[in-house]
């Protein structure tokens, strides 16, 4: 396949990132085993199919400019995914069916990972490859762009409402207050055993919040009649770092209850409200059109959604 017209030759690309990264001609053409002359050259001809300077040229320093800054991470991740590529078809050969899925971080840890083993027996021939969402909210303008990662399937958090996306909704996001077992005295609020109720918890404890939903302890105390008093406790930014933090004492979290079940279970955290809250979006399992019929794809949306059919989470 022909390069795109505005794509630059791949050598050119190379002696670029390694002269950025080295920091000079000469220890990029020692890396790339060609002479200093030739990735200069290399170079030169990129800054002139881009129509500017990459590089501040001080004798053999160089210096990074704005634009060249600026391109380097990208074109730096491209080349890794190349390698990536490259040593997985060296390694595995042509004929491996690898499917690769997208999820958020917790998601995965929590949800998808404890349960993989029964997909990787019932299909022994696929290799299952984990990548990482960042996003943890989607709407139609913040899509997650699978084809773009390479990716056949995703795990995903939103409102099921996506272009070119086949979006089977997995469960419903059910938020429960939850603290370190022992954390919260309930005994000496509404009796031994019984959770304490939602103003007491609001009034004594700290709460732990999620900076990428910071309405959420509202939406939660609005939805069971109560007023947020007091300031909020410490931030973080993903859901395994407040599970962490909760987990160790530092105040009370709500969580979802999907990303806690092994905490639970395990005795490591405990609800500790009887009050709840239904988010406004919901898990989904999302499909890219143009994947919905290759095989490991079809394999494993069957799969999720019997599992997510069987799980106490789907309403």
């Amino acid at each position: 396949m022909a390069l795109r017209p505005t794509t630059p030759s791949l050598n050119a690309l190379r002696a670029f990132e390694a002269a950025a990264r080295l920091g000079s001609f000469a220890r990029a053409a020692t890396e790339l085993s060609v002479t200093s002359g030739a990735i200069s050259q290399q170079v030169a001809n990129l800054e002139a199919s881009l129509g500017m300077p990459l590089f501040e040229r001080n004798g053999p320093k160089l210096t990074l400019r704005e634009a060249g800054r600026a391109y380097l991470p990208s074109l730096r991740r491209a080349l890794d995914e190349i390698e990536a590529a490259t040593l997985d078809l060296v390694t595995h050969g042509a004929g491996e069916r690898k499917l690769v899925i997208g999820a958020l971080h917790t998601l995965a840890s929590s949800w998808l990972i404890p349960r993989l083993n029964r997909f990787q027996n019932e299909y022994p021939d696929v290799r299952p490859v984990i990548e990482t969402l960042a996003l943890n909210f989607a709407t139609p303008e913040r899509s997650p762009d699978l084809g773009a990662r390479q990716m056949d399937v995703g795990l995903y958090f939103g409102d099921g409402r996506w272009p070119g996306m086949i979006c089977d909704k997995l469960f419903d996001e059910i938020q429960v207050v939850v603290g370190k077992p022992g954390y919260v005295a309930s005994g000496d609020v509404m009796g031994e055993n019984h959770p304490v109720a939602p103003a007491e918890l609001i009034g004594r404890y700290p709460r732990l919040v999620h900076t990428t939903r910071p309405k959420a302890w509202h939406d939660w105390a609005q939805a069971n009649g109560i007023a947020i008093t007091g300031a909020p406790g410490p931030a973080f930014e993903h859901f395994f770092m407040l599970i962490e933090a909760a987990k160790v004492g530092m105040g009370i979290a709500l969580l979802p209850r999907v990303l806690i079940e092994g905490p639970l279970a395990e005795g490591r955290l405990e609800i500790v409200s009887d009050a709840w809250l239904k988010s406004s979006g919901a898990y989904y399992l999302i499909t890219p059109e143009s994947r919905q019929e290759v095989p490991e794809v079809r394999a494993f949306r069957d799969w999720v959604l019997g599992l997510a059919s069987e799980s106490s989470l789907s309403e």
